[in-house]
């Protein structure tokens, strides 16, 4: 066996088990460096048009940042990293959260649900544009990286471009087949063959998978975090886009992992219930989450509430923030009394490297205890606004009432 440089030490250091040893050592060392990467990956911007009720170009924007000195958790280095955003039923807050996630779909193979696929709605019915632009500008330390490309439908690409410091890199026609802008160099090799790139292909992903990328390429940059991103909501059911590739069943999940004592933790912790959930066989053999009384179990998944339901597909999820480059979590509280929704997004506010959008109409959280004036905002007949541009910029501090605030412009309205 080849020791490599394990040579200079005595044998009994490089047997198999030890080099085992080190090599889970050495790889677990490397994913977290690599999700550490991933995390100093911000999205800055996020602009769409001509995509479901978005007729005319909607932006949002993560870098309205103002000096507030409470919540600082909230915000890393000028980017918003906990947001709230509020609006009519509606006004199109699902669909925004689509339309962020669209990258998902173009960059990676990951999990896109069903519902979030739909033909008939993928254009906007009044643009007089038969395409739907999405533009994504990141930031990562000094630089700046900004991803657009365009669609017919949810297979069909019709441009793509790709710009770093504002400088374009590429930009190419998936109708005319052709490049207006390709600077080769160390992000685009001079040996790649563009000549049979297929409508369903992005740029940017045969780059990364036919190419070798430095850590801090923007093209790996772009990736990882497109790959880690996820969105959902349990107003239904599990419904998911990103980060996996495939469903999961929650009490399976949980127990297989040795879960059980944890999730009830958390139930007791973060939900107030005091449940005692076990992990009991049933007559088939299957392994289900139940809790026990005086006269027999109740089995969770048939017992539990529309809100107990919610939180535990919290959990689920939760168990991978430490993953997450990117969440949304939509109607998140539909089902949640208010005490809960507030710790849920006292919990959300503990795991500071991931950006994270929820949607909501619950005004009571619409406060500076849990985050900060430049952190809310709101859509409206096709337009954001931040809660400090619907203050007409007036100052906002820590002691006003946020929620009052907002109940007076609703009324006014």
């Amino acid at each position: 066996m080849d020791t490599g440089r394990f040579s200079n030490y005595p044998k009994f250091y490089y047997t198999p088990v030890i080099i085992l040893r080190l090599w889970l050592t050495t790889n677990i060392f490397n994913n977290i460096l690599s999700i550490e990467k991933i995390m100093r990956t911000r999205l800055a911007k996020f602009t769409v048009s001509g995509f479901r009720n978005f007729s005319k170009p909607l932006t949002l924007d993560f870098t309205l940042v103002r000096d507030y000195t409470f919540n600082r958790e909230c915000i890393d280095n000028g980017i918003i990293t906990k947001m709230g955003i509020y609006g009519p039923n509606g006004s199109g807050k699902s669909n925004l959260g689509i339309a962020l996630f669209s990258i998902v779909s173009v960059l990676t193979d990951k999990w896109v649900e069903n519902e979030s696929v739909n033909p008939s709605l993928f254009l906007n019915a009044d643009s007089k544009t038969e395409e739907a632009i999405f533009q994504y500008d990141f930031i990562q330390g000094k630089n700046k990286f900004t991803f657009i490309y365009s669609k017919q439908n949810e297979n069909n690409l019709l441009y793509e471009s790709l710009a770093v410091n504002d400088e374009i890199i590429y930009d190419y026609n998936y109708k005319a087949k052709s490049f207006s802008t390709l600077k080769r160099g160390s992000l685009i090799s001079k040996n790649l063959n563009f000549e049979y790139l297929s409508e369903n292909l992005s740029i940017l992903r045969y780059l990364a998978n036919n190419s070798n990328q430095k850590e801090d390429s923007p093209i790996r940059s772009i990736m990882d975090f497109a790959s880690h991103m996820l969105w959902f909501r349990s107003v239904r059911v599990n419904s998911f886009i990103g980060f996996e590739s495939s469903p999961t069943l929650l009490d399976d999940w949980i127990i297989n992992n040795g879960l059980v004592g944890d999730f009830n933790s958390f139930l007791k912790d973060t939900c107030a219930l005091n449940i005692k959930l076990q992990a009991i066989k049933t007559a088939d053999g299957r392994m289900v989450l139940a809790e026990k009384h005086q006269n027999g179990y109740l089995m969770f998944n048939q017992a539990y509430s529309s809100g107990t339901s919610a939180a535990e597909l919290f959990y689920f999820w939760m168990k991978r923030f430490n993953s997450v480059s990117f969440l949304f979590m939509d109607e998140f509280d539909a089902y949640y009394h208010f005490a809960l929704s507030e710790r849920i997004i006292e919990k959300l506010k503990t795991y500071t490297e991931m950006q994270a959008i929820f949607t909501t109409h619950n005004s009571s959280l619409l406060s500076n205890r849990l985050l900060r004036p430049d952190c809310y905002f709101f859509l409206e007949n096709g337009s954001m606004f931040s809660y400090l541009e619907k203050a007409e910029n007036r100052e906002i501090r820590e002691g006003h009432n946020l929620e009052k605030i907002y109940r007076a412009w609703s009324w006014n309205e």
